[in-house]
């Protein structure tokens, strides 16, 4: 083989091998950020934010529908509060079986299927607030009293109560999102994976017609060019995935506003909540500390203290929305990877080969 054939061969084989790296790279890219933002994860976030919100608030009106019931002109009066408790439950249901519909978290370690594990719970727990209104309709104010208690500590106990439950649950979703692509060395390694092989195929299209002019005497190869000019918007296709990873990453940061309020309009109601159980424990026990260790160990009473007020998180939700929305806006484009990179390929051998052709029988 004379050596300008064993040349051309050399450069097609490289430009073949340069070209299916691109096309890998650009793909494992392209597809990386998408399919995050594709994910459920972050509806499913906000999902379990909202159930925490409304079962606190819902958990706070129970208490204070008997508390107010206690002071009423009769039993089976409904109160603001109780209707309240009756729409933050059903608000607080149709949210987690929601959460449960966008769980994406199956193959975090240490799941153990949180999110049904809470519904169960909070299934036992409207069972517990029922009794407590069967006993204090019946003037059994004491058993009422230990029902609730039940109620209470199922909802907030620190280590397996139906908030810690969710809390873990949310946490599983955001280590999901935090392990997914753009989050991680990933992202950087595909840029930098990417961006060489661009450069190479580049460099080698660019060697491979100068070569050829300086060997045949011949104007730039049109095929070659072409494919040059389809590398040149291949990448650019790719690139798109940064203009959705930025604003999968602000859709991130306003999520976790959101998370971060709600979780501080949780810990209210429970303080809230907390002063309001006392109150009601008081003509049971005579003090709450008198009710045992547990009581006096679970509530966390702040008397006097103020409503605390929380930024309006409509803004921050909407803005999530249009994010995650403008984040997968490219998605649709991920055929034109393999595309371009075939049609480039298509476009080398054909370029190449005619000039392989003249050196086929005789060595030059």
């Amino acid at each position: 083989m004379s050596t300008t054939r064993r040349t051309l061969w050399r450069l097609r084989a490289g430009l073949t091998v340069a070209v299916a790296a691109l096309f890998a790279t650009s793909f494992w890219l392209f597809q990386g950020v998408h399919q995050t933002a594709n994910s459920r994860a972050v509806s499913a976030i906000l999902e379990i934010s909202s159930v925490r919100q409304a079962l606190s608030a819902a958990d706070r009106a129970a208490v204070e529908t008997f508390l107010g019931a206690s002071k009423s002109a009769g039993p089976t009066l409904t109160l603001p509060a109780e209707q309240e408790y009756r729409e933050q439950i059903q608000t607080a249901g149709l949210n987690l079986a929601q959460a449960a519909r966008d769980d994406v978290a199956d193959d975090v370690p240490g799941r153990s299927d949180d999110l049904q594990l809470a519904q169960g719970m909070l299934a036992v727990y409207t069972t517990l607030v029922e009794q407590a209104g069967e006993h204090y309709r019946r003037g059994d104010d004491t058993v009422g009293a230990t029902y609730l208690w039940g109620a209470f500590r199922l909802m907030h106990h620190d280590e397996q109560g139906i908030l810690k439950t969710l809390d873990d649950a949310q946490e599983r979703q955001w280590t999901w999102l935090r392990a997914q692509f753009p989050s991680t060395w990933a992202m950087r390694t595909a840029t930098v994976s990417w961006g060489v092989c661009l450069l190479t195929t580049l460099a080698l299209l660019c060697g491979t017609q100068l070569f050829l002019r300086r060997r045949f005497r011949r104007d730039l190869n049109p095929r070659l060019l072409a494919a040059t000019g389809l590398v040149v918007v291949l990448a650019a296709a790719t690139s798109l995935a940064y203009f959705s990873e930025a604003r999968l990453d602000e859709a991130g940061t306003m999520t976790r506003r959101v998370a971060e309020t709600r979780k501080a309009e949780v810990e209210a109601e429970r303080r809230f909540g907390d002063e309001r159980l006392a109150r009601l424990l008081v003509p049971v026990c005579g003090a709450p500390s008198r009710c045992g260790p547990t009581v006096a160990k679970e509530l966390r009473v702040r008397p006097g203290s103020p409503v605390p007020s929380f930024p309006a998180e409509a803004t921050d939700i909407r803005g999530v929305t249009t994010r995650m929305r403008a984040a997968t806006e490219y998605t649709g484009l991920a055929f034109l990877i393999p595309l371009l990179a075939v049609t480039v390929g298509t476009l080398i051998w054909s370029g190449i080969h005619p000039r392989l052709n003249e050196y086929r029988y005789r060595p030059r």
